[in-house]
């Protein structure tokens, strides 16, 4: 039988469980210190579970593309032509694990942190060994004070065990700092602000040198597919999203959404999927869907970031979109004109849509800008932006009718939805 990429205690062992979690993990929203976790898995109990990580080679390769690994830090690109294009640049490089969780809601790199550290160090030895490497390194965000504190445990035990040592390299608590260009750009030593560089990073990243950059859930999983070479791609982590907490859940491909009991639960009218710059879908047409790229891909979505935000029926859905794009406004990088001008225009004008004090001239504006800065940013920000309001304007066509024919909003809830850093 083919095995998947589960959590399995020996190689003659075909149980089936979670991948990363036995449980969820709940977060505040308040703190990156989780309410509730299993406890962070030392070297000795991580090697008891998974068994010693195995060396690889350049065939390794070849077993990342059979099995399909995909990046899980919202770009999805296969992570065999990642590393095929970095080895061919001629090694010497860098790779870099990206847990600087830029999505502000987001929690499922910190709980993959803050349990099973050591199974994303494997994979970032992993990566170092088939790429030819010379630096590894773990990249933080400065706030997340209890994931440093497990990395640097879990690095301090491996001391002595990997052929490369690995640090951590801290960026700001900003929103694109977990960009993967902002990445480079702050280990090279400047402002963790997106590149205008089109040459891809696995060419010539880290001061020009060769430099592969994954999320660390994609790590994880190449530590997995380092152990069990036949494995399949399988589970993916989401955070959803609550007005007090966070939920990591860990699910399969199969899995509708509204099977999923976090999300079911909250009973929402519609959700936004993928992120602060995702997509707004209707609850109706997302619970039909199931936990994939492919399925989410036919209604023009993804998973993005893997964060599910549930917008309940009493919570006004313009307010909330006002507030995100207020937020992401401030956080675009100033670097060209649709962050300095465009985004700013925007967010002002979802702001009155949603106070009630727009018209039909105003929507249409809208949406010219909206069209009009797609395309033209020099990263995707903008981009993202523009997706999350003209989604908005779908989802939420009723209440945009509301707001601008009768100028008054039926929903009581409009405010402090998704506590946005620096107010809304």
């Amino acid at each position: 039988m083919t095995r998947s990429l589960r959590l399995v205690t020996g190689e003659d062992d075909d149980r089936t469980g979670r991948v990363l979690f036995d449980n969820d993990v709940v977060f505040p929203w308040s703190s990156g210190t989780p309410l509730h976790h299993p406890d962070t898995e030392d070297l000795r109990t991580h090697v008891r579970t998974f068994g010693m990580c195995p060396h690889v080679d350049a065939a390794f390769v070849d077993v990342l593309a059979d099995v399909e690994l995909r990046g899980r830090g919202g770009a999805a690109y296969p992570v065999a032509a990642k590393w095929r294009r970095a080895a061919e640049a001629g090694g010497d490089g860098v790779v870099i694990a990206n847990g600087a969780e830029s999505e502000p809601a987001s929690a499922k790199d910190a709980a993959l942190l803050l349990t099973r550290p050591h199974l994303v160090l494997d994979g970032l030895t992993c990566a170092g060994a088939v790429t030819r490497a010379r630096e590894l390194i773990v990249v933080l965000h400065a706030g997340a004070t209890a994931t440093h504190a497990a990395v640097r445990t879990a690095i301090a035990e491996r001391e002595g065990h990997d052929e490369i040592p690995i640090r951590i390299v801290t960026g700001p608590d900003r929103y694109l700092t977990g960009e993967s260009s902002a990445i480079v750009r702050l280990v090279s030593g400047g402002a963790a602000l997106p590149s205008f560089n089109r040459v891809p990073s696995a060419v010539s990243g880290v001061r020009g040198r060769p430099t592969v950059v994954h999320n660390v859930e994609t790590l994880a999983r190449v530590a997995l597919a380092a152990r069990h070479r036949h494995a399949t791609q399988d589970s993916t982590l989401l955070t959803i999203v609550g007005q007090s907490r966070r939920v990591v859940v860990e699910v399969e491909p199969s899995t509708p959404f509204d099977a999923i009991d976090a999300l079911r639960a909250a009973a929402p009218q519609a959700v936004l999927v993928g992120g602060y710059a995702g997509t707004w879908l209707p609850w109706w047409q997302l619970a039909a869907l199931h936990a994939n790229e492919t399925s989410l891909r036919s209604v023009g979505a993804g998973l993005g970031a893997g964060v599910i935000v549930p917008l309940a029926y009493d919570t006004c859905g313009l307010a909330v979109t006002a507030e995100l794009a207020r937020y992401l406004a401030r956080e675009g990088a100033g670097q060209c004109g649709p962050c300095v001008y465009g985004l700013p225009d925007v967010a002002d004008i979802v702001t009155r849509l949603s106070t009630c004090q727009a018209g039909r001239r105003d929507v249409r504006q809208l949406r010219l800008y909206c069209d009009e800065i797609t395309g033209r940013g020099a990263c995707g920000h903008p981009d993202g932006v523009t997706r999350m309001v003209t989604t908005a304007l779908t989802c939420f066509a009723g209440e945009v009718e509301s707001h601008v024919r009768d100028h008054r909003c039926t929903y009581r809830e409009r405010t402090d939805i998704l506590r946005t850093p620096g107010g809304g």
